[in-house]
């Protein structure tokens, strides 16, 4: 009997401590998730260049009508670009936006528009 009710317990705790892990993980994406367009500097000369982060954790980078998928995840400040070649892109929360900083060290300033 007692070893049953240690069982629920240790059951009850792990149940506890995952939902805390997946709320906390969810609001982050929420927090990020949206339409982001490139400052300054076009990284295509005279193409719009946007990011979406979709708070599934999927996005799209559009430049012009090319269009890229790939999936993203927050970890601290940081916003991790996981594209499908396997490289991982870095951005950091700014202000307003996000500034990624691309292969090359180029930075590039996105600016929430929606």
């Amino acid at each position: 009997m007692v070893q049953i009710l240690r069982d629920r317990k240790c059951i009850f705790i792990i149940t506890i401590f995952l939902t805390m892990i997946l709320f906390f993980a969810c609001d982050n994406k929420q927090k990020y998730a949206g339409l982001y367009r490139a400052e300054g500097e076009q990284l295509q000369q005279g193409r719009e260049t946007t990011i979406e982060l979709i708070d599934t954790g999927q996005g799209l980078w559009r430049i012009g009508d090319d269009e890229t998928s790939f999936s993203w995840g927050v970890n601290d400040n940081e916003i991790r670009l996981h594209t499908k070649s396997g490289g991982v892109i870095i951005g950091m929360r700014k202000n307003s936006g996000i500034e990624i900083i691309l292969p090359g060290s180029q930075k590039v300033f996105f600016t929430k528009i929606k």
